[in-house]
């Protein structure tokens, strides 16, 4: 009898047996000559370029049956195996010296048909930035509108082959196994020879729930990271079950396990908070959860006009770009991050409710400046709209009228200085990057000017 025939008799979790995979690349050719969705930045010091990665990955399973609301899983390999071939989007410094040593690992979002997500902010810091198309939707799109990389580019992309999304969690081990700090040098190198001490894994949306999954039933067994964000993240959780039995999977939520031995920073706009709110986990010495306040799972440019009820141009995206280097520094100097107050909420129908001030802005949780000296009433909450299912997603935004801005503000310098006031304080607690100000003080600036014009 085998250890591992042992193991599962006795109900204990293990992990998948390695599966060597083999990289090739830098890819080149193609029909556009070009990788899906890569972003210049050159002028930013950052070299990118494409590989794939093939082998065999393995799907997971719950020991006892049980995807627990605590998160605390008992999991293990099932037997379940299959070919695949990915492709992982290496966004890296040039200069070896400005490299930190972190990198970000990227699961990519495939809610839309095609994968969303790029390196920027943050990630252009001094880390390196890998983008992985971990799932199927992303690799051959959605079948009744192929959108997948397939589609995009059937020459450079043609040879790829992803296997289901129960597999999706292997293939995210193998892309860390083949950049992290024990990856193979003698060979080919995604990283070109950068010294990499740590990985933090990050996913937004649908990808968050992904990697709320991996955490609590595949991290433990793997231990590929070093840290992780989920980020907008309504504390949703993708069954094993369901995806090696192809099935519809049903909505399921679990905490992020507590007894976890590396850190995680959870960053969530207001749109999530209702979902979210039944598997809030206190903050520890392994776990932050930040609710921006006001904010939208999407936003949108902020129009020149006033607007009644439009989209929501408020963003959570300064304190995600933040968590990333307090993740850094938590992982690399043991420097916890700050513990912020969370969003008050109250019992509602069908589910609890934001509580909201005088303007009917929320109350509580992260202020971001344009909700400590407001000049419009956001909400994480939209309508549906024509054309698309997400409308909900992109919240609301009334901008106050001339009357209220005036008893307000009697001037622009008077708005300006409530307004940097503001940011000053948000910058002190940690939430947003110094870097990041004076880009958010000039469009301050710029809308400021209108309330002259009144």
């Amino acid at each position: 009898m085998t250890i591992a025939t042992i193991l599962m008799a006795l109900g204990l979790a293990f992990a998948a047996t390695p599966n060597p995979a083999t990289l090739s690349g830098p890819i080149t050719g193609g029909e556009r000559g070009t990788p899906f969705n890569a972003v210049n930045v050159a002028d930013r010091g950052y070299l990118t370029e494409e590989y794939f990665l093939e082998g065999e990955a393995t799907a997971y399973e719950l020991v006892d049956g049980t995807h627990s609301g605590d998160g605390q899983w008992r999991t293990r390999a099932s037997a379940d195996k299959a070919d695949f071939k990915t492709r992982m989007l290496v966004v890296r410094p040039e200069d070896p010296s400005a490299f930190n040593g972190t990198v970000v690992v990227f699961w990519l979002n495939v809610t839309a048909g095609f994968e969303l997500g790029s390196a920027g902010g943050e990630s252009l810091r001094g880390y390196a930035w890998v983008g992985v198309s971990a799932q199927k939707v992303g690799v051959d799109g959605f079948p009744q509108n192929p959108g997948g990389l397939k589609a995009w580019d059937p020459e450079r992309y043609a040879s790829l082959v992803h296997p289901g999304d129960a597999y999706s969690y292997d293939i995210f081990t193998q892309v860390a196994s083949a950049i992290g700090p024990d990856r193979d040098r003698q060979g080919l190198d995604p990283m070109g020879g950068l010294a990499v001490e740590r990985l933090i894994a990050a996913g937004a949306s649908q990808s968050a729930a992904r990697l709320r999954t991996y955490i609590n039933g595949v991290q433990p067994l793997e231990g590929a990271f070093d840290g992780f964000i989920p980020y907008i993240d309504f504390g949703s959780i993708v069954p094993f079950a369901s995806e090696r039995g192809g099935g519809r999977r049903g909505r399921s939520l679990a905490s992020v396990r507590a007894d976890l031995d590396v850190p995680v920073i959870v960053v969530n706009s207001e749109t999530e908070l209702p979902s979210y709110y039944t598997v809030r986990e206190p903050d520890s010495a392994r776990f932050r959860l930040w609710e921006v306040a006001g904010t939208a799972h999407v936003s949108v440019v902020r129009p020149d006009e006033r607007t009644v009820e439009g989209s929501n141009w408020l963003s959570y995206t300064p304190v995600y770009e933040a968590a990333i280097r307090h993740l850094h520094r938590w992982i690399r100097d043991g420097v916890e991050p700050p513990r912020m107050p969370r969003v008050e909420m109250k019992a509602g129908d069908p589910r609890p409710e934001v509580v909201r001030d005088k303007h009917g802005n929320a109350v509580g949780g992260i202020r971001l400046p344009d909700l400590e000296a407001p000049t419009a009433s956001h909400s994480g909450f939209g309508t549906q709209r024509e054309g698309t299912r997400f409308g909900f997603l992109y919240g609301a935004a009334t901008d106050f009228d001339a009357e209220e801005l005036a008893d307000l503000y009697p001037d622009s310098k008077s708005y300006l200085d409530a307004w940097n006031a503001a940011l000053d304080r948000v910058i002190e607690q940690g939430m947003i990057l110094a870097e990041d100000a004076p880009e958010m003080r000039e469009r301050a600036a710029e809308w400021a000017a209108r309330l002259d014009a009144r």
